[in-house]
């Protein structure tokens, strides 16, 4: 059966160089690239206050956007794109979905984008991928 490992951003680059080595032995079917962050960084004073305040849990969207597509670029590079990878995390528009195609993603997931732009957002991306 397919199996999909999703990742977090948060991991270290020897944590992603484990992930990749145990992706070709187990011959994972692909790799997510990302799922929620922990890391408060990108956050404006009034988002970490407001996150302090609602508690610890997983960011997604614009603040796992960056982290994402890097995470994203080193998977494709080092593995040589030889594991498909689907790109989750910070998608909103058809620019998005093609930064993350650009760094090596196989298929894009929309998630967050999703939420605040309702089921037009699929329609949205296609178009301006089809261009």
């Amino acid at each position: 059966k397919p199996l999909l490992l999703k990742i977090a951003p948060d991991l270290t680059q020897e944590q992603l160089d484990d992930i990749i080595s145990l992706a070709f032995e187990m011959k994972l079917s692909g790799l997510v690239a990302t799922n929620t962050t922990i890391d408060r960084s990108m956050l404006s004073p009034a988002g970490t206050q407001k996150s302090e305040t609602i508690g610890m849990g997983g960011l997604s969207g614009k603040p796992v956007q960056q982290r994402s597509s890097e995470v994203l670029s080193y998977l494709s590079k080092n593995t040589n794109r030889e594991i498909p990878i689907i790109a989750s995390g910070g998608i909103f528009t058809g620019e998005d979905a093609a930064e993350k195609f650009s760094k090596g993603a196989a298929l894009v997931q929309v998630w967050t984008g999703f939420v605040y732009e309702g089921p037009a957002i699929a329609k949205k991306i296609c178009t301006y991928l089809a261009r």
